[in-house]
């Protein structure tokens, strides 16, 4: 978390009516350092002018990255700031970074590896063509130039409303940030492409209503692309309601908390933070209002750049949202796929600054009438707007992070099973030890979790079959009942168990894949879905039925989310314990006893996800954790 007092002078940027840049003349760019949060009050007013696009802090101060002139820059010193000009005109930097010259015309009718909004256009109809019968291209409405906010629909019949859990991502909302686009549209490519191959992809699509509209705010980003607008670093929509100024921020002009202080937005129509005459002014946001008011909308990712930001409401202020831990929970997800600094993982509002009139707080409010959607906003990249334009790796290495966390997304936009353990009990047809040996009989249970974020979307009317990917491991039961799954919990069939054999000829330390076959109703509409669970035969590497007496479902790791160390805690029975670390591939990283806790050191461990099993007298809890780095 930011410093509370920073928070409040980094809002004050936008707090104080400002004149504005000309960005018709050059702009330079510059840095402006703080010692401490306090040196920052000694702006005052001037603080209002300025354009920020991103800034640093840590434990010796910080400073502010702006794009400002000569005369601005000097009000700055005189006020006893150290500043460093970065680059004395930004085209400059434009050049260096695009390799393209803003002084020749037409010089910048592409985006080179970037997609211009033709290109994207193209792009989709490309996607269309190669997968007719699983994307569908429409458009939400038109920009105020009249231009139309193209999307994709994916799902294995897009041509229809379907009715399925969906969500929503997007891109360029701020017209100088090509790369959410291209986040988008490499998403939308990656999950179309693997339908068929993938069974993680191919469920999704089966079951899942994906819109992806990669450009929403097509006027700014054409003037980019064609007017040049992109070497001054354009960044609100191209209406001009008070003349001579062009342009609202759209992404200060959505409804919820829109103008709630100056703070988060500014009222007035040269600033680069201009919220609108009033909320919804826009064609662009009433464009978005209403085509996420035609769906039910579980989750929502909204693409910009730059400085490697995961975020969740809300931005208008410091008050903790609902569900506070749940989003934090997600956004710490999102770091593990993509490990952006830690820093950088939290609340809108302390992790840059105050900002109101967002799309992340309107897609989140509970306002009269409004459907409420999970909303996230990511800064996608480093260094600027337009780094990256020449630059394969590095899109790829953005895309490559963020794409997991648009899956991720998608899988909790309805009810998703996680497994979480699976019990072997052969107390009855074997020899007791919770293992299935060869020749005997057995019950087995599983414990699942509904990963699902919306509160609408609980598992009822569930059935369970089991199938085995092992001939000599025979399943003796049919379709079994299994309870309903509220939405964040856990549930299991030990009340319902499922009969299995074993045959003689099994052999031992064979591993035995079980397809555990959910069928469910979700919000009115039937679903299946497979959990993939595995026991070894001979082997305990199955969890057996906990002995009456041993609390192993206190067991508990610290923190979910760990950097340098993660504490393993367990009760304190007297029952000598023992712990495996193991990686999601496999690989077991520690294992040794333990008797009511055990802090291991991860440093140098790589960023993922990892299981902690800890067994105590043949009772073993699965417990799931996260590295960052």
């Amino acid at each position: 978390m930011r410093n509370c007092v920073l928070v409040t002078m980094l809002g004050l940027i936008l707090a104080v009516p400002a004149s504005g840049l000309d960005r018709t003349r050059p702009v330079m760019e510059a840095r402006v350092y703080f010692d401490n949060t306090h040196h920052l009050e000694q702006l005052g007013d001037l603080a209002g002018e300025l354009d920020v696009c991103t800034w640093q802090e840590d434990e010796t101060g910080g400073w502010l990255l702006i794009d400002t002139d000569a005369e601005q820059l000097a009000r700055i010193q005189a006020l006893g700031f150290a500043t460093e000009v970065t680059w004395a005109d930004i085209r400059d930097k434009f050049r260096a970074v695009t390799g393209c010259d803003p002084n020749v015309d037409g010089a910048f009718r592409n985006f080179n590896y970037y997609f211009t909004y033709w290109e994207m256009s193209d792009t989709l109809d490309r996607l269309v063509a190669n997968f007719p019968n699983l994307c569908q291209k429409f458009s939400a409405g038109t920009s105020f130039q009249g231009r139309a906010l193209w999307g994709l629909k994916i799902s294995d019949d897009p041509s229809q409303p379907e009715g399925e859990p969906a969500c929503f991502f997007n891109g360029a909302t701020h017209a100088r940030e090509p790369l959410g686009t291209h986040c988008c549209i490499a998403f939308a490519a990656r999950i179309l492409s693997q339908y068929g191959i993938d069974s993680a992809a191919t469920w999704l699509i089966n079951n899942r209503e994906i819109y992806i509209v990669p450009v929403m705010n097509p006027d700014g980003y054409v003037y980019n692309s064609d007017s040049g607008g992109s070497s001054s670093n354009w960044r609100k929509n191209r209406r001009g309601p008070v003349p001579p100024n062009i342009g609202i921020d759209l992404n200060r002009n959505y409804g919820y908390k829109w103008g709630y202080d100056n703070s988060g937005s500014s009222g007035q129509p040269s600033s680069e933070t201009y919220r609108g005459p009033s909320r919804f002014s826009e064609p662009e946001t009433q464009v978005a209002r209403d085509f996420m008011a035609l769906h039910n909308f579980r989750t929502c990712m909204d693409f910009h750049t730059f400085g490697q930001y995961n975020m969740y409401a809300w931005g208008y202020a410091g008050t903790q949202p609902p569900e506070r831990a749940l989003l934090q929970e997600m956004v710490d997800t999102f770091r593990v796929n993509n490990n952006y600094p830690s820093g950088n993982t939290g609340q809108v509002y302390s992790t840059i600054y105050p900002c109101n009139g967002i799309s992340t707080d309107w897609a989140y409010s509970d306002t009269t009438g409004k459907f409420v959607t999970y909303g996230f906003d990511c800064e996608l990249g480093t260094n600027d707007f337009w780094y990256g334009s020449n630059d394969t790796n590095y899109i790829r290495n953005e895309c490559n992070g963020n794409v997991p966390n648009l899956y991720y997304l998608t899988r909790l936009s309805g009810v998703w099973f996680e497994k979480v353990s699976v019990t072997v009990n052969d107390s009855v047809g074997g020899n007791g030890d919770g293992i299935l040996n060869p020749g005997e009989n057995a019950t087995i249970w599983f414990t699942v979790k509904n990963r699902a974020v919306h509160p609408i979307d609980s598992a009822w009317n569930v059935t369970a079959r089991l199938r085995s990917g092992y001939p000599e491991v025979t399943v003796l039961d049919s379709v079994k009942p299994f309870p309903n799954v509220a939405r964040r919990t856990q549930a299991n069939n030990r009340a319902s168990q499922i009969a299995i054999h074993a045959s003689g000829d099994a052999v031992p330390n064979t591993r035995v894949p079980l397809r555990l076959e959910l069928s469910y109703t979700d919000d009115s509409r039937a679903y299946m879905q497979p959990v993939n669970f595995e026991i070894t035969i001979g082997s305990s590497t199955a969890v057996s039925d906990v002995p009456a007496g041993v609390a192993i479902e206190a067991v508990q790791v610290l923190p979910t989310l760990a950097r340098n160390h993660v504490a393993f805690i367990v009760p304190r029975t007297g029952i000598p314990g023992h712990i495996d670390v193991v990686s999601a591939d496999g690989a077991c990283l520690k294992s040794c006893g333990i008797d009511g806790a055990f802090t291991w050191d991860c440093r140098g461990v790589p960023a993922g996800i990892y299981f902690a099993r800890i067994t105590m007298k043949g009772a073993t809890a699965v417990r799931r954790f996260s590295i960052a780095r």
